[in-house]
């Protein structure tokens, strides 16, 4: 009767825990949870590396922006100077041929002094203006090479960019090149230096990206700067 009574309350027992025990089921994988976990601040990280990453060459391409916005108004004021240059010695050199005719034609010393200083007046302005075409030439130069150095900037922030795949960045770079081969063009003001350098840049870029179509061939007729 006692093994009896003692066998019963340990059966008992065994029911009580069986019946308290939790359900394995609905207890959550706790690996998967860590895992998710895990991916999604991993995710989080990223994002917040990359926004940090774009923040700073934005910072890079604005001041690069400036930069040529800047190169180009120079270019356009050492242009008009140049311009205004020519003017003027063109104005000194009509005036020492007509001191100089006058001169001649009627000899005195007040007319020679006049034909020679016209002279001197002439070969200043020639010389200022020649000056100034070099000044111009110079700035139309670092326009360029500032276009140039913009976009070599803006395609490696392409490159460096981790949520687009090469195809998309194929197509934003080939829209920079395009836009720029426009300014840099020796038929749009451009020069041949400027231009060939845009094009191993832009060569660099599109073998980064996969692309085997070339700068010969991205340059069609309707899109080559006439």
């Amino acid at each position: 009767m006692v093994e009896a009574f003692f066998y019963q309350v340990i059966v008992t027992m065994v029911n009580v825990e069986m019946t308290n025990a939790p359900n394995l089921e609905s207890v959550p994988n706790v690996e998967m949870t860590n895992a998710f976990v895990n991916n999604a601040r991993n995710a989080n990280n990223l994002a917040r590396n990359e926004a940090v990453r774009r923040s700073r060459a934005e910072a890079v391409l604005a001041k690069d922006e400036l930069k040529a916005k800047r190169a180009k108004e120079a270019a356009n004021k050492a242009n008009a100077n140049a311009r205004q240059a020519a003017v003027n010695r063109s104005k000194a050199e009509a005036a020492a041929a007509k001191a100089a005719a006058r001169a001649k034609r009627e000899e005195s010393s007040p007319n020679n002094a006049a034909a020679k200083k016209a002279a001197e007046n002439a070969k200043k302005a020639k010389k200022a203006a020649e000056n100034a075409e070099k000044l111009a030439a110079n700035a139309k130069k670092a326009a360029a090479n500032a276009i140039v150095k913009n976009v070599d900037n803006k395609l490696k922030e392409i490159q460096n960019r981790t949520n687009i795949n090469k195809t998309r960045m194929n197509k934003l770079g080939r829209m920079i090149y395009l836009r720029a081969t426009k300014k840099v063009h020796p038929n749009s003001g451009g020069n041949q230096v400027s231009f060939q350098k845009l094009g191993n840049i832009y060569n660099k870029f599109k073998n980064f990206t996969g692309s085997s179509v070339r700068v010969e061939q991205e340059l069609s007729n309707e899109n080559r700067p006439r």
